[in-house]
């Protein structure tokens, strides 16, 4: 979870409030309703350029994605006065928007953007990456960056979560809506107020969330596109609807809801059928280890028989002893079909769950392995 979104700016946000339609600024006429939002001044003295340098999991392999920092622009992010001032009768849902529409499309950050992306896009181009997996890529890398929560400091600049290696809901999901919108994708931040998180939305043909018109991404862990967040750090559940931002002018959509659709109602079913087959197997243990009880019982029996020279009495007990033994094997071989079914989609479940990083991969092999 973030911080509070209404309080993320440091310093104090002015509200000047005129009768008049329009405000005199030295000499020039300006609108009634103005936000004036933060910015990055990059800081005048040298630095030497920096360099992020970040590994993560990607479909089959291990990707590493080197990318120059700006020091002075990373400098002037990390230092940056993050007052809004507000003329007028703003909305808070107004301000929120321009404020974080600001800080993702700061020009100061322009080289930084082309930078990684032209990282990225040398992935896309040696692997062959559609246009679906390309924004995998995208939302994979952001995935990876170390999570934290930050309650009390101001959202990062997406410069400044690249070069820290880490943010929280808010810092990761600006990176992200910057890198998607910069690459031509339809894309939106989804604002929860009341839960304190944000994610990032996708324009897509499925898998849409609520009435967004966006499909879900979530930032703080692998996910897939399409598969909303239900319940939060510290089992906060996720039940407003957002707040929709959209960002950039993008079009491009993503076309593979239907498979992580799949792979979403995949991870239902297993869950159901591991639930219903769990009880199923204790149940049929405790009867095996009954039977399995008896035959030795009854085997302890038979032998001392024999060894006192009672055939009689010994072969009385063969039928009985044969029909328990037939049961138990009957059962037993139950037992294991049921068992291997239920390992199979203990499997497959833990594969969709912690492999989301290769939504081509695993769905592949969930059609192929998935017996339903």
């Amino acid at each position: 979870m973030s911080k509070p979104s209404r309080y993320f700016f440091y310093g104090i946000v002015f509200i000047l409030v005129f009768s008049a339609s329009s405000i005199y600024f030295g000499g020039l006429l300006g609108p009634k309703d103005l936000v004036i939002t933060p910015h990055i001044d990059p800081v005048a003295e040298t630095f030497p350029q920096l360099v992020a340098n970040h590994s993560f999991p990607f479909e089959g392999a291990t990707l590493v994605v080197t990318v120059p920092i700006n020091n002075s622009v990373y400098e002037g992010a990390r230092q940056a006065d993050q007052k809004i001032t507000l003329y007028g009768n703003v909305s808070e849902n107004t301000w929120l928007a321009d404020s974080y529409r600001a800080m993702i499309t700061d020009p100061a950050q322009d080289d930084f953007y082309r930078d990684l992306t032209g990282e990225l896009n040398k992935i896309r181009v040696n692997n062959g990456l559609s246009d679906d997996e390309y924004l995998e890529l995208m939302a994979v890398y952001v995935q990876s960056l170390q999570y934290e929560v930050n309650t009390d400091t101001p959202a990062r600049y997406p410069i400044e979560t690249v070069m820290d290696g880490a943010g929280d809901c808010e810092d990761k999901s600006l990176l992200l809506a910057g890198l998607l919108s910069h690459e031509g994708y339809r894309v939106a931040l989804f604002s929860f107020g009341p839960e304190d998180h944000m994610a990032v939305g996708v324009g897509s043909d499925n898998s849409l969330y609520k009435n967004t018109g966006y499909a879900f991404v979530e930032t703080t862990v692998y996910s897939y596109v399409g598969v909303p967040t239900t319940t939060l750090a510290g089992g906060v559940v996720l039940r407003s609807d957002p707040l929709v931002i959209p960002i950039g002018d993008g079009t491009k959509e993503y076309t593979s809801g239907n498979e992580t659709s799949f792979l979403e109602d995949s991870v239902t079913l297993t869950e159901k059928r591991i639930e219903e087959l769990e009880p199923q197997l204790n149940a049929s243990a405790q009867d095996l280890n009954a039977k399995q009880a008896r035959i030795g019982g009854l085997e302890v029996q038979m032998t001392s028989m024999r060894s006192r020279g009672d055939l009689r009495g010994y072969n009385s007990q063969v039928s009985a002893h044969n029909a328990l033994v037939t049961a138990y094997n009957t059962e037993l071989a139950g037992y294991r079909q049921t068992l291997a079914l239920y390992q199979n989609y203990v499997q497959i479940h833990n594969y969709i769950v912690l492999n989301a990083f290769d939504r081509k991969g695993v769905y592949q092999y969930a059609k192929q392995n998935l017996v339903t």
